[in-house]
């Protein structure tokens, strides 16, 4: 009996691909691939738009890869450069900091404050992110890395701030040219007194690019930054990065304060689209929209073409199809297309993003506004194939109109 259903199904899969490859060659090439071309243009700008919600999601991140946790005031994200800025933040991170880094399992720990600042240089004055760091050798802040800064926080002298001061900063290429400011220049800084602080340039690198274009940086010392920000009162920062090779670690980080939460280097790209309000939203908008097109355009074209093709449906309604294996035939015909569709799309998707980096990029040099992971060929597929499951209902209703005796007759 196994035997003789496997037989039957396998028959019915045969018919109704046959029925797709004589609809493509003879009877209805043209509403046929109107059909394809409909599921690709949808599976496509939903595509497009999910590569942009997984660049917001994943690019612009304050740390670099080489930082395996990071920890964040509850309600912010990790996911933006800007994160925290004049929002909530952490106190006494030098010493959380120190007590981290002393630990056997972490390699190194290093707090980050961010500030938004007017930067001058010579006759050029532009705001740049200025982020305060703990230096090390393997950090890496939006791409800048901070091996050229004195190691460690000299200016701190546990928490007197009259250590020495290292006066130094490293700047991105985007915060260079936009100061016009080279290594061994000297770069002042606002203070909260009329006298601006003077910070000579120990390198230029590349980094600070994000989702929203070449993003300029400038890393200097927390203690530094926070001596002409006013954040030596509660030594606060914005984040606490750490660096190890653990996964024990992450329940003490999330005991360290209250109100906080911790990231991983693991919830990056389409991970952290669940994480992100914004790419959310950007994603699954770009869903719906496939999804609605897709349907309006496989229920239209479709549509047609089965009523075109009353006869042949009562025809194998007459000689004993029961309504079960129609269903399958014309889910069958359907889900061809739709994975055909599915395939196209995701090629429209891959020239989607690449149109739109393109596009963004001859206003905004250095700039990544989408993203094409290699997860958006399933993705595609499944899309695709959503569409076929959402349309097969009213196509099958529409096979079962009139009665046989009056389609026959006519």
């Amino acid at each position: 009996m196994i035997r003789n259903y496997a037989r039957r199904l396998w028959a019915l899969c045969s018919l109704g691909a046959r029925l797709v490859g004589q609809r493509l060659r003879y009877t209805a090439p043209r509403r046929t691939t109107i059909t394809i071309l409909g599921i690709a243009f949808a599976v496509g700008l939903c595509l497009t738009v999910s590569g942009v919600s997984v660049a917001v999601a994943d690019q612009g991140s304050v740390v670099g890869s080489n930082v395996d946790y990071w920890v964040v005031p509850e309600g912010e994200s990790s996911s933006t450069l800007p994160v925290a800025v004049g929002g909530p933040q952490f106190g006494d991170v030098h010493s959380v900091a120190d007590q981290l880094t002393a630990r056997d399992n972490i390699e190194y720990a290093s707090p980050v404050s961010l500030r938004l600042l007017e930067l001058s240089h010579g006759n050029a004055s532009e705001y740049v992110l200025v982020a305060g760091v703990i230096a090390h050798p393997d950090l890496t802040i939006a791409g800048v890395n901070t091996n050229a800064l004195t190691p460690g926080d000299p200016y701190y002298a546990n928490g007197t701030y009259n250590g020495t001061r290292t006066g130094e900063v490293v700047l991105s290429s985007g915060a260079s040219d936009l100061l016009n400011a080279s290594q061994t220049d000297t770069v002042s800084f606002p203070t909260q007194t009329t006298t601006p602080q003077s910070f000579s340039v120990v390198d230029v690198t590349t980094g600070g690019a994000s989702g929203l274009g070449s993003v300029p940086i400038a890393v200097v010392h927390l203690s530094e930054l926070q001596a002409i920000t006013g954040g030596t009162t509660g030594d606060t920062a914005d984040q606490l990065l750490v660096a190890t090779q653990s996964v024990d670690v992450r329940d003490d980080l999330s005991s360290l304060y209250e109100h906080s939460q911790v990231t991983t280097r693991s919830d990056t790209g389409i991970a952290t689209v669940a994480n992100s309000d914004l790419a959310l939203a950007l994603s699954g908008a770009g869903l719906l929209v496939a999804l609605v097109v897709g349907v309006l355009f496989v229920a239209t074209t479709m549509g047609l073409e089965v009523t075109t093709d009353r006869r042949l449906w009562a025809t194998l309604t007459a000689i004993g199809f029961s309504a079960r294996s129609r269903m399958l035939v014309l889910a069958l015909q359907t889900c061809i297309l739709a994975v055909i569709g599915g395939l196209l799309g995701a090629v429209l998707g891959r020239i989607g993003v690449f149109t739109a980096n393109t596009a963004i990029n001859s206003l905004l040099e250095d700039t990544v506004v989408a993203v094409y992971p290699l997860e958006f060929v399933p993705y595609a597929l499944g899309i695709a194939l959503g569409i076929a499951v959402l349309t097969t209902p009213y196509l099958l209703w529409l096979t079962s109109r009139g009665t046989v005796t009056e389609t026959l007759s006519t």
